[in-house]
């Protein structure tokens, strides 16, 4: 069975590994940014590197990925929470980016997303277009819960 068989696409969503031997392997901060950015896969793994020599943060922590994604014109952003206080999940945070990047208010969520999910697990949420997200990884994460994200500072 094919490992997009094993996992197959939702309304929420989407396989894709941006990997381009299309290993399946620990590297998911290099994925999320990759895909969500449009940036070619290997230079985000040399950029990371760069980081890592330069401040001695990891590539695959949150502190390194945020240099990287700071250095591309993201901003970071602190975990999303409903109004009762509770976390969102992955699927619940794609209708969250759909309806909240619609609004005046909430200006800063334009185009796609890198975000923490399940507690060490970063995806990217992907505007397929009509402000319509699904999360493209290599395997479905959605019902981890968010944690920070990231958007691009595109006004």
């Amino acid at each position: 069975m094919k490992r997009q068989d094993k996992y197959p696409d939702t309304s929420t969503f989407h396989y894709f590994n941006s990997n381009p031997k299309n290993r399946v392997t620990g590297d998911c901060v290099v994925r999320a940014i990759a895909t969500a950015c449009n940036v070619p896969y290997n230079k985000v793994v040399m950029d990371l590197a760069e980081i890592q020599c330069k401040t001695g943060y990891d590539g695959s922590t949150n502190k390194g990925m945020s240099i990287l994604l700071e250095k591309y014109g993201w901003t970071k952003h602190p975990q999303p929470r409903k109004e009762d206080n509770t976390k969102y999940t992955g699927k619940e945070f794609c209708e969250y980016l759909h309806e909240y990047s619609n609004h005046a208010y909430i200006p800063y969520i334009n185009g796609n997303v890198v975000a923490n999910i399940g507690g060490n697990h970063s995806v990217a949420f992907v505007d397929e277009g009509n402000r319509h997200y699904r999360c493209y990884d290599i395997w479905n994460s959605t019902k981890g819960c968010i944690g920070n994200y990231w958007t691009k500072d595109e006004y």
